[in-house]
């Protein structure tokens, strides 16, 4: 068994299907906790506030990557590669994360204990994500990565439709136990993608299995945390790094807050069942999977910017229309139309600004500056479904449009972004 299959480095067809299922298993507890949860909550009527709260907290440690990819540059069992022991790791997390949940309360009458295993499951997550991330940078060739952030963002799509359609449904058929039980069995099937395939030839498939380091892996690794942070620091404080952090930053704090209070319009203002919402949630976010997989070859040829200002324009567009038309929200077509736009344009988004992000890191500290980048997005996406209790004051409509106005503000700062500028200094600074 240990030399059936062959490693991720070399076999393309491997890498696709890999990164996919991994990005699939984080995707899991991230529509569970997001989406199925928020709307079986919504259902039982607690209010908008307690909601983004529950969404901001079990959210929160995908904010804590920045902290686990200095761990991990530094940190390796290199004789089965640099990253594959973190992602086992992470995962053996999840599923007992899943196994604690499927013994505790019910969430309506206990929803900060919830709220605090999701912390636990999440952390994981995160930390998987940045283990998963850290080993794409070091395995795809560069005229990969668009296609298979497509694929992997597609199987996270995959994940997050799987647990929040189905977990919707078995929270009213079940429960919450039975719910998280299947999710743990879930994600164990996916491990043992990490547990069988290798990231290089000539490695350890397990601890006590023959292999070695291989040159690629001893050659990247990085000695000390001083130099890890030095570099890191020069890299991030460069004028291009901070205006696509800030761009990004506005585009999640935009998408918290519709994921916060959408449940809540849906389900108790329209009157929604709370397994409607989470099946269209989930249909919207296969079809702009598929979307996204089918779109990255051309986003890759006519470059990500172009892609990113059509795709900030469209959802800018749903989400002042949302506002305006508030007469329209009684019409189901009109809401579902909504979410299913509001999905395409944020896959079109996800693709294009991760192939940015990945094109503006140094070299050096490519994997741990690609964390503090992701970090801040799902702190923005936190912060975004956390602005919903002090700004309870507002209606849902100008809440709407206050994402829409983070959009704006985005396309407003983006013309002055210039990759090529930023890759010119970035060379000056990994040749001093």
């Amino acid at each position: 068994m240990p030399e059936r299959f062959p490693a991720l480095e070399d076999n393309r067809n491997l890498r696709f299907f890999a990164f996919a299922s991994l990005y699939a298993a984080q995707g899991l507890p991230w529509g569970l906790f997001v989406i199925a949860i928020p709307a079986w909550l919504a259902g039982k009527g607690l209010s908008a506030a307690d909601i983004g709260s529950f969404i901001a907290i079990a959210g929160l440690p995908w904010s804590f990557k920045l902290v686990a990819g200095p761990l991990m540059d530094r940190f390796t069992f290199l004789s089965m590669g640099r990253r594959r022991p973190w992602v086992i790791g992470a995962q053996t997390g999840i599923i007992a994360g899943m196994l604690l949940l499927a013994g505790a309360p019910s969430p309506d009458k206990h929803l900060m204990l919830i709220a605090g295993i999701g912390f636990f499951i999440n952390s994981f997550c995160a930390l998987q994500d940045v283990a998963v991330d850290g080993m794409a940078i070091d395995v795809l060739p560069e005229d990969e990565r668009a296609r298979v952030n497509a694929f992997m963002f597609g199987g996270q799509v995959a994940g997050i439709s799987l647990s929040s359609a189905g977990g919707t449904y078995l929270l009213s058929l079940i429960g919450l136990n039975a719910a998280a039980i299947i999710c743990a069995a879930l994600v164990f099937i996916i491990m043992l993608v990490p547990l069988l395939l290798r990231e290089r030839d000539g490695e350890k498939l397990l601890p006590w299995t023959e292999g070695e380091p291989s040159s690629a892996a001893l050659s990247n690794q990085l000695g000390d945390f001083r130099s890890i942070f030095l570099d890191l620091g020069r890299a991030l404080i460069l004028p291009m790094s901070i205006l696509l952090t800030l761009c990004e930053f506005l585009n999640r704090a935009s998408s918290g807050l519709f994921v916060a209070i959408t449940p809540v319009v849906t389900v108790q203002q329209l009157g929604w069942a709370d397994t409607e919402y989470s099946n269209w949630q989930a249909s919207a976010g296969i079809v702009a999977a598929i979307f996204g997989v089918i779109v990255a070859p051309m986003i890759d040829r006519r470059g990500a910017g172009l892609a990113l200002i059509a795709a900030i324009s469209a959802k800018l567009v749903i989400l002042a229309g949302a506002g305006l038309m508030v007469s329209w929200w009684e019409y189901k077509a009109f809401f579902t139309s909504i979410i299913v736009v509001l999905n395409l344009s944020g896959q079109i988004i996800t693709v294009a600004i991760i192939a940015l992000f990945m094109n503006i890191c140094a070299r050096k500290v490519a994997a741990t500056q690609f964390a503090v980048y992701m970090a801040i997005s799902n702190l923005a996406l936190s912060a975004g479904s956390g602005l919903v209790k002090p700004l309870s004051f507002l209606s849902y409509a100008d809440m709407y449009f206050l994402s829409a106005a983070m959009c704006v503000v985005f396309l407003i700062a983006w013309p002055l972004f210039n990759l090529e500028r930023h890759q010119e200094r970035l060379a000056l600074l990994e040749g001093d």
